[in-house]
C-alpha cells in the first residue's frame, strides 16, 4: 500500500490543514513583539481552543489586550492561562510567566457589565498575594458601586487601607453617599469618612448632610454631629 503524503503549500502546511492549527500562535508570537494589539486579539481568536499556547506568551498577549482596551479577549485569555496553567496554583504561575494582574483588573473595570469577571481576577490578584495597585482598585470600587454592590465595595476599600493606600476623595465621597440608600452602611460609611477626613480633603455640605441622617438611626449622635460639622 502506497499512501501519497498532502500537497503541502510554501512552509511545509498540508493545503487541507486549517492555516490557525500550523500558523496562529505564531502570528500571535509576532503580534505580541510588534506591540500590536489589535492583531494580537485577531491571532488569539483565531487559535484553536484545543491547540496549546506558550504561558508566557498567553500572558503577553492578555497584558498587551488589556493595556489598549480589549477588556474581552483580555480576560479570555487569562482564563485559558488558568485552565492549562501546571500545578494547582494557576494563579501564580500565570503571575510568574508575566502577568499584570492589576493591569487586568483595571481592564475588566473598564465596563461595569464585566463586574463578574472583575471579581475573578481580583480574587486571584487576592489569592497569589500579589501587591494591588490603587488605581484599578479604585477602578474596581467605581464598578461596584456602578452595580449597587455596595458591600463588596467597602470590602475593597478596606483591602486598599491593609495595602497602605489610600483612595480618592472621588472613591471616598462615593462610597459614604451609599449610606444615602441603604442608611445600615452608615457605619463603613463613617470610616470612609474618617479616612477622607484625615487626608484632609473637604466633604461637601450635602454628602456630610446624608452620612449624619444615616448616622442618626444607624449610628452615634457623636459620629453624626462630627458629620454634621464636617
Amino acid at each position: 500500500l502506497t499512501v501519497t503524503p498532502a500537497p503541502c503549500a510554501p512552509g511545509g502546511r498540508p493545503h487541507h490543514e486549517p492555516r490557525h492549527t500550523w500558523e496562529m500562535a505564531d502570528e500571535l508570537r509576532k503580534a505580541v513583539q510588534a506591540k500590536d494589539a489589535d492583531g494580537a486579539v485577531s491571532a488569539y481568536a483565531s487559535l484553536d481552543a484545543s491547540e496549546p499556547v506558550d504561558l508566557k506568551l498567553l500572558c503577553a498577549a492578555c497584558n498587551l489586550m488589556a493595556f489598549h482596551r480589549h477588556n474581552a479577549a483580555a480576560f479570555s485569555a487569562f482564563e485559558r492561562g488558568l485552565s492549562v496553567a501546571p500545578g494547582d496554583d494557576g494563579g501564580g504561575a500565570l503571575v510568574a510567566a508575566g502577568l499584570n494582574l492589576n493591569a487586568l483588573l483595571y481592564a475588566t473595570c473598564r465596563d461595569p457589565a464585566m463586574l463578574e469577571s472583575a471579581r475573578r481576577v481580583w480574587g486571584v490578584l487576592t489569592s497569589v498575594g500579589a501587591k494591588p495597585e490603587l488605581e484599578p482598585l479604585e477602578k474596581l470600587i467605581g464598578s461596584c458601586l456602578k452595580r449597587r454592590s455596595h458591600d463588596e465595595a467597602f470590602s475593597v476599600f478596606l483591602a486598599a487601607i491593609d495595602a497602605g493606600l489610600t483612595p480618592s476623595p472621588r472613591a471616598c465621597l462615593g462610597l459614604i453617599r451609599t449610606c444615602a440608600a441603604e442608611p445600615r452602611l452608615a457605619q463603613m460609611s463613617y470610616a470612609v469618612f474618617s479616612t477622607l477626613k484625615g487626608s484632609g480633603a473637604a466633604v461637601p455640605p450635602a454628602v456630610a448632610a446624608e452620612l449624619a441622617t444615616a448616622c442618626l438611626r444607624h449610628g452615634t449622635l457623636e459620629q453624626a454631629a462630627e458629620a454634621y460639622a464636617a
